[in-house]
């Protein structure tokens, strides 16, 4: 019994010194927790980046060849196609019934002249009284001036991320690096007159007399419907009672052959034009460090400097088109596409409002600058022509909402 007492006043002994060290335990201060909360580091910038367009030239010469062939001018009662007619073989001749239920149509001993012929404007038959005159024409450009163009300035969007690096010398100056990219429309056209030799064949055809049809005139759809006679000139009847009629050619003959072949040479100005367009887009890959300087608790301002590299992709399209004295206008349209990647720099100016120390809107002006190259375009067939893209010098203003994180 003794013994228990003791080591029941031991065991209260113990409990009372534990009790005693736990109450004499320091209490954690929770006054600093600022100092365990993240800071964010990293920046994300979405927004527009407008540039002035880049500066573009054209230049170049070319052909405007005939889509027509008029053969030589000898060969009698061939195919002819003129830009302004056309003159096809002889046609006429005569049915004969050879007994059998068949008939064998018989063409008439040539003549020189054909029923199937057609020309398109009065000034053919003017030009030359008593003939019919069909052109034959092409061109080519003689001018050799280079064309500039500005581009259109076009909007972008603009994406980027900056790293903070933290205080520059142990200043109010803060400094970040990052990279970013833009993509930025490429549109610059040309349309002008140029100079050309207009080179044009005429060829002459006899009308044997006869007075020249209004254009336009189509032979083979001249016709005339007769009234069938007996041998007394007295019309036949049908079994109805009706008139029976025939229909007959009515064509006005021509010539079949040139009786002249005319070539000449003119220098215009007005007759032949020039439409080139240079379209697609551009890449703008940059990458650089930022200086920011704070003004008041919510306004910053940075400049940023480096270095830039532009990938762009362009479709150039040309139609050199004639307009001849008679006839309707020669075309002829070619493309060609390119691409190029140019190295650069970049400069940007910008004021950042903070909404939140999370978020905030900018706006600031920039200047980047970077190579050009030349994209040609030919068909083979004499015709060379060039622009060249230059993206020098590009200015314009950038916008938009920051992220930290």
């Amino acid at each position: 019994m003794k013994q228990f007492r003791l080591a029941l006043i031991f065991s209260v002994l113990a409990l009372r010194a534990a009790h005693a060290q736990r109450d004499s335990e320091p209490i954690p201060d929770f006054t600093n927790l600022d100092e365990f909360i993240y800071e964010p580091k990293t920046t994300l910038t979405l927004g527009v980046r407008s540039l002035s367009g880049a500066k573009t030239s054209f230049s170049g010469q070319g052909l405007i060849l005939s889509p027509d062939v008029a053969g030589n001018a000898t060969d009698s009662n061939i195919p002819r196609l003129y830009h302004d007619g056309d003159l096809q073989p002889d046609g006429r001749g005569t049915a004969v019934d050879n007994g059998d239920g068949t008939i064998t149509f018989v063409p008439i001993t040539p003549d020189g002249k054909t029923n199937g012929w057609g020309f398109l404007d009065d000034r053919q038959a003017t030009q030359f009284p008593g003939y019919i005159a069909m052109h034959d024409y092409s061109a080519t450009i003689t001018d050799v001036r280079a064309r500039s163009r500005d581009g259109q300035g076009s909007m972008g969007v603009e994406l980027a991320v900056a790293r903070d690096m933290g205080k520059l010398f142990n200043t109010r100056f803060t400094w970040t690096l990052g990279g970013g990219v833009t993509i930025n429309d490429i549109n610059a056209a040309s349309n002008d007159k140029v100079r050309a030799n207009i080179n044009t064949i005429t060829d002459l055809y006899s009308l044997y007399g006869e007075l020249a049809p209004a254009g336009p005139y189509d032979s083979r759809s001249a016709t005339s419907t007769v009234v069938v006679t007996d041998g007394n000139g007295n019309p036949v009847l049908n079994a109805d009672g009706s008139t029976q009629t025939v229909t007959t050619d009515a064509a006005v003959l021509l010539g079949n052959t040139p009786v002249q072949r005319i070539t000449t040479s003119t220098t215009d100005d007005t007759s032949v034009s020039h439409n080139s367009k240079l379209k697609g887009a551009y890449y703008t890959f940059r990458a650089g460090p930022t200086l920011w300087m704070p003004i008041t608790h919510r306004f910053r301002v940075s400049i940023s400097l480096g270095a830039t590299l532009i990938y762009a992709g362009t479709n150039y399209t040309l139609i050199q088109s004639f307009q001849p004295e008679t006839g309707a206008e020669i075309s002829e349209t070619l493309e060609s596409d390119e691409s190029k990647f140019l190295p650069g720099y970049y400069a940007d100016a910008t004021l950042q409002f903070d909404v939140t120390p999370r978020t905030g809107f900018y706006a600031g002006a920039m200047f980047q600058s970077s190579g050009d190259y030349e994209q040609n375009i030919a068909d083979g067939a004499g015709t060379n022509y060039s622009s060249k893209l230059e993206f020098g010098n590009q200015s314009g203003f950038r916008a938009g909402m920051t992220i930290k994180f």
